[in-house]
C-alpha cells in the first residue's frame, strides 16, 4: 500500500485528495492518506521517514511532491518538484503516476505464459516490448531476459491490456509505461528508448498513429514532450 502524506489546510488537503484519488483508482493502486498541516510536525516528523513514500503539499499556491525511496538507497529523496494547483490531471499522470520510483504499487496487469505444463506470470510493468518472431513471439523484459511464447503475435496482442501498450511498427508492440524518449534517427524513422536502456526503431510511417493511440494510452493528451523534433 502507498502511504501519502498531505500536507496544507484542510481547504487544501481536500483538494489535493480529491485531485489523486481517481488517478490512483485507475492504476490500481493500492493507497492512504494522512493529513497534516503543522509545519514543525512535517519537518521533525514526516519528511525524512520512509513509511510516507509520497508527500503531496500546498505550497505559495503550488503543489510540491517528494517522492522517496525503498530503503534500497542512499538518498532520502529520490524525485521531487511542483504542479499547479491544484493539480491536473496530465500533471499528476505525467509526475506521479508514471514515475519508475512508484511502479511497485501499480497493479496494472499481468501476461500470463503457459509452457510445457509450467505457468509463468509476467507483471506488464517488467515488458519492454513484444517482438514478432515468424509464428512465435519474444517478450523483452526490463532485466534483459527475453521470454519466447510459441504465439504469433495477433493472438497476444488480442490478449494483453491496450491501455497499456501500442504498435509502433510491423511486428512490434511496446509498453507505453516504460518509455523514456522517443528521437529522430533518420528522416524515415525515430528511435523509441526506454527506461531500461533498450530501444526500437520506429518507421516515420508509424509515428502519427502511434501517437494518436500513445496518447490515449497513457489517459492524457500528450504533448509528446521528449519527441525531439
Amino acid at each position: 500500500m502507498l502511504k501519502i502524506l498531505l500536507y496544507g489546510s484542510a481547504q487544501e488537503r481536500k483538494i489535493l485528495e480529491e485531485a489523486l484519488q481517481n488517478p490512483l483508482k485507475e492504476n490500481k493502486i493500492s493507497f492512504s492518506f494522512r493529513y497534516l498541516s503543522n509545519p514543525q510536525e512535517l519537518m521533525e516528523n514526516y519528511l525524512f521517514n520512509r513509511y510516507y513514500r509520497l508527500i503531496v503539499a500546498c505550497l505559495d499556491g503550488s503543489t510540491a511532491y517528494v517522492i522517496k525511496g525503498d530503503g534500497s538507497k542512499h538518498d532520502y529523496y529520490i524525485a521531487k518538484g511542483t504542479m499547479s494547483f491544484p493539480p491536473t490531471p496530465e500533471e499528476i499522470d505525467e509526475e506521479l503516476m508514471r514515475n519508475p520510483e512508484l511502479a511497485s504499487f501499480y497493479s496494472s496487469g499481468e501476461y500470463t505464459v503457459t509452457h510445457r505444463g509450467f505457468t509463468r506470470k509476467i507483471p506488464y510493468n517488467e515488458i519492454d516490448y513484444i517482438q514478432s518472431d515468424n509464428k512465435k513471439t519474444i517478450i523483452h523484459l526490463t532485466n534483459g531476459d527475453r521470454e519466447v511464447i510459441s504465439k504469433n503475435i495477433g493472438k497476444i496482442n488480442d490478449e494483453i491490456n491496450r491501455k497499456y501498450f501500442v504498435k509502433c511498427c510491423i511486428g512490434v508492440i511496446v509498453n507505453t509505461r516504460n518509455i523514456h524518449k522517443i528521437h529522430r534517427s533518420e528522416k524515415s524513422s525515430r528511435v523509441i528508448e526506454f527506461k531500461s536502456g533498450a530501444k526500437v526503431l520506429m518507421t516515420e510511417g508509424y509515428f502519427k498513429k502511434f501517437a494518436e493511440i500513445y496518447s490515449m494510452s497513457v489517459s492524457r493528451l500528450a504533448d509528446l514532450k521528449t519527441l525531439d523534433d
